[in-house]
C-alpha cells in the first residue's frame, strides 16, 4: 500500500520516498514507492504529470491501492534508492480546481434544482456532471450557476478529514458511501457541502476562480452539463469575446447588440432567398427551351447532358423533371459524384434501366423508376466523360 501525501495536504508538490520496484512494461517503465504525491487517475479526475529522478512521469494508475507511476524512458535509479519527486504545478492546480468546482456545483444543483449527480467527468478540455433529471429550465442552470460563483467569492475554507463508517451517519453527505468498513477521506465546504472523496482539492474555495456551464445535453434519460472554472473558463471567455468582437464589428455594432444584427441578416437573407426561388421559377419555362434545344438524338430519343457541377442538386432535379414533362426526353443530369436520369412517360424506355446500365459500367450505386432515377458514388471524371457522348448512356 502505497502513502498518499495529497491525502492531507494538496499542496505537496515536491516530494522524496523509497523505491519499491521498478519493471518494464509495454506502456513504458513502471515505478512503485512507499509513498508518492502523484494523484492517479481515479474518480473522473485526470492523473498528475511531473517528474521522479528527472525523469518524465506521463501516467499514474492504481492497482490493489497501491501507485503506479509509468515513466517515458528507462530511470537511472534503481529498487532501494531514495527518489525525489516534482509534480507539474499547473497541472495539480488545474485538477483542484476542477475537482472543487464540481463538489460546488453539484451541491448547488441539489439546492437550486433537485438534481443529484450521478457522474461527473473532469477532463483536459471540458468537465461534466451528469444529473438525474431529464431536462432543466435555463433558468434553474443560471441560479445553480450563480449560487456555485457566490460560494467561490466567499472563498469558503475547504477542509479534509477522516472518519470511521460508523460516524458518516453524523454528517450531512451529499452521497453515502457504497462501502461500508474502514475509514473515509471526507472533503467539506464550509456550511455548502460535505462528500467522502479521494481527490485533490483547493484549500478555499476563491482559489478556483470562476465556474461556468457551457452546454448541456440529454444522456440515458439524463443530463449532462458542461462546465469549465479557474483558467480554463478564462481561455474560453477570450475565445468567445474575440469571436463576439469579430462578428461585431462587421456589423459596426456593439458586442451586446451583435445578436440581434445576426437575428436582421437572417431574415434579410430569407426574404432575399424567396425571391430567389421566384425569380427562378418565373425564369424556369425559358431555361427548359434553352435546355432542349441542347438534346441530342439518341436512337431515335431527344437526349438532354446537363454538367452541373458545383450547382444545387435539388435545383438539378427540379429542372430535369420540367423538361421531360413538358417535352418527349431523356434527360441525363450530373453533378459532382451524383447522376439523375428523367425519361418522358411517354417514351419506351426506363430511367432505371438507364441508371443500372451506367453503375454497372462506372460503378456507383442508385435506382429509381421508369420515369425518374438517381444515384451516388460515381467518379466526377466518369460522369464528365458520359455527358461529353450522350449516347454511352444506352450502353450496355
Amino acid at each position: 500500500m502505497t502513502e498518499r501525501l495529497y491525502y492531507t495536504d494538496s499542496r505537496v508538490l515536491d516530494f522524496s520516498a523509497s523505491v519499491l520496484e521498478i519493471s518494464e512494461r509495454a506502456e513504458g517503465y513502471q515505478v512503485i514507492l512507499d509513498r508518492t504525491a502523484f494523484y492517479p487517475s481515479s474518480g473522473g479526475q485526470m492523473h498528475d504529470t511531473g517528474e521522479l529522478g528527472g525523469v518524465q512521469v506521463t501516467e499514474v494508475h492504481e492497482a490493489d491501492e497501491t501507485i503506479i507511476h509509468v515513466l517515458d524512458r528507462r530511470p537511472s535509479f534503481a529498487a532501494g534508492d531514495t527518489v525525489a519527486g516534482m509534480i507539474d504545478a499547473v497541472r495539480r492546480r488545474d485538477n483542484m480546481q476542477k475537482h472543487t468546482g464540481q463538489h460546488i456545483l453539484s451541491q448547488a444543483l441539489i439546492v437550486v434544482c433537485n438534481a443529484a449527480t450521478v457522474s461527473s467527468r473532469l477532463g483536459e478540455d471540458d468537465c461534466t456532471v451528469e444529473v438525474n433529471r431529464e431536462s432543466l429550465t435555463p433558468e434553474q442552470i443560471r441560479r445553480a450557476e450563480e449560487l456555485a460563483n457566490v460560494i467561490i467569492f466567499e472563498n469558503r475554507p475547504v477542509m479534509i478529514s477522516f472518519v470511521p463508517f460508523v460516524g458518516l451517519g453524523q454528517l450531512p453527505l451529499r452521497k453515502i458511501p457504497e462501502r461500508q468498513e474502514g475509514d473515509y477521506r471526507i472533503v467539506t465546504i464550509r456550511d455548502f457541502d460535505c462528500s467522502a472523496c479521494g481527490g485533490t482539492h483547493c484549500e478555499a474555495t476563491g482559489s478556483i476562480g470562476i465556474i461556468k456551464i457551457t452546454g448541456r445535453e440529454k444522456i440515458r434519460g439524463n443530463l449532462r452539463l458542461h462546465f469549465l472554472t479557474g483558467l480554463m473558463a478564462l481561455d474560453d471567455y477570450r475565445w468567445r469575446f474575440d469571436q463576439i468582437e469579430e462578428v461585431s464589428a462587421m456589423f459596426t455594432r456593439h458586442g451586446r447588440e451583435t445578436a440581434a444584427a445576426v437575428t436582421a441578416l437572417q431574415e434579410d437573407n430569407g426574404l432575399l432567398r424567396k425571391k430567389v426561388a421566384d425569380l427562378k421559377r418565373e425564369l424556369l419555362p425559358l431555361q427548359i427551351d434553352g435546355l432542349y434545344r441542347q438534346a441530342v438524338e439518341v436512337n431515335g430519343l431527344k437526349v438532354v447532358a446537363l454538367d452541373l457541377s458545383g450547382e444545387d442538386f435539388k435545383e438539378a432535379r427540379d429542372a430535369a423533371l420540367a423538361i421531360v414533362n413538358r417535352y418527349a426526353a431523356v434527360v441525363v443530369a450530373a453533378a459532382d459524384d451524383k447522376l439523375l436520369v428523367a425519361v418522358s412517360k411517354e417514351l419506351p424506355t426506363s430511367a432505371a434501366d438507364i441508371l443500372d446500365g451506367i453503375v454497372k459500367r462506372l460503378g456507383g450505386r442508385g435506382g429509381g423508376s421508369g420515369q425518374v432515377a438517381q444515384g451516388g458514388g460515381f467518379t466526377p471524371a466518369d460522369l464528365k466523360v458520359l455527358l461529353a457522348d450522350p449516347a454511352r448512356i444506352f450502353d450496355r
